[in-house]
């Protein structure tokens, strides 16, 4: 029986974000159910803050998981596909639920920027690492082949 590590299954960025949104609905849900603190200055944008969290997840998770994907810009595109898809479909469910926008939800406005473009970081952090180790890997073999020969 050989257990294969979730860091090395090739898992597409589509289903990361279904499992993420199911996460969100059920935040959402154990929430509302939670017992409000008087005179709480998030009481009334709860599903905002769960939105805000879950996005913040969904960009550490894709980030980890784009390590084992292949070297093709596939992955990388489905990847904002679905971080783009998060945002606005976790966004309308917050209002929904909420029944606030995000223009009147504080400055959860600056906080989706700062997650977009936290995000947009640890991929492109992602990508260099991946780079430096194919680059690292190709300078060792051409050594390794250089010595062998001689």
């Amino acid at each position: 029986m050989s257990t294969t590590s979730i860091f090395e299954r090739k898992i597409s960025p589509y289903y990361q974000l279904l499992f993420v949104l199911a996460l969100t609905i059920i935040m959402m849900g154990l929430s509302y159910f939670m017992p409000k603190v008087q005179y709480s200055s998030t009481a009334s944008i709860m599903p905002w803050v769960v939105v805000c969290g879950m996005i913040l997840f969904f960009a550490i998770l894709n980030s980890i998981m784009s390590f084992s994907a292949p070297k093709d810009s596939n992955y990388w595109m489905q990847s904002m596909i679905s971080f783009g898809t998060l945002l606005v479909l976790s966004g309308v469910l917050a209002w929904l639920v909420s029944g606030v926008s995000i223009y009147e939800a504080g400055s959860v406005r600056k906080v989706f920027l700062v997650l977009t473009f936290g995000y947009l970081v640890f991929m492109s952090i992602v990508n260099l690492i991946k780079f430096l180790l194919d680059l690292s890997k190709k300078s060792d073999e051409r050594f390794l082949d250089k010595h062998k020969n001689s």
